[in-house]
């Protein structure tokens, strides 16, 4: 197995790294243990995206890493933070890239900030929501918007604007606002009603 170095973020062994990952369809986790990999100006997104959660809202967010989140609302009934290595306490992990035995009974709202690029199957993780989750913000590097490149950002997945609409579609959820920051996608759903 290949060994992430903090230093490689965009060298070729960590083009390898991806490349290998890729072909066995699992997830970074030695990249994510190192919390140097959580970068602060992230916040910023993470601010557009809780602007859009509803008051009193019991929320599970996937990707927590340092949970901001939680830090910067003020309003919510319920925080959940979930993430792939438990970097506190109440972190409950959960990697996306398999299924995830998570209730999701209690909540209503799902966040994913900077996480789902690291899924390699949206429409599955969209497909183990139940009709509980009414609202859900997210940002994504589309395919067709952001012209990075996937490997060297280690991204996993490459979804393109309108293939990710269909997927939300499908599963019933509108979007209610869409904006984009430092050209990722920003996506606020709303679940359709019945």
């Amino acid at each position: 197995m290949l060994k992430f170095k903090k230093q490689d973020n965009i060298s070729e062994n960590r083009i390898d790294i991806i490349t290998e990952l890729k072909q066995q369809k699992k997830t970074d986790i030695e990249r994510w243990s190192l919390n140097e990999q959580l970068f602060e100006d992230w916040n910023e997104r993470t601010q557009i995206l809780g602007n859009y959660i509803y008051p009193q809202a019991h929320i599970i967010e996937f990707g927590a890493g340092n949970m901001f989140l939680k830090k910067y609302l003020k309003n919510y009934s319920k925080y959940t933070p979930s993430d792939i290595i438990k970097r506190f306490e109440e972190t409950v992990v959960c990697d996306l890239n398999e299924p995830f035995n998570i209730d999701l009974s209690n909540y209503n709202t799902v966040v994913f900030s900077g996480v789902l690029e690291y899924v390699y199957d949206i429409d599955k993780i969209f497909g183990q929501l139940n009709s509980n989750i009414k609202q859900i913000v997210l940002s994504y590097c589309c395919s067709d918007i952001v012209k990075l490149s996937r490997e060297k950002n280690g991204w996993l997945s490459d979804y393109s604007h309108s293939q990710l609409v269909a997927i939300f579609e499908k599963y019933g959820y509108i979007i209610q606002d869409y904006r984009e920051w430092r050209e990722q996608s920003i996506f606020n759903l709303i679940k359709k009603a019945d």
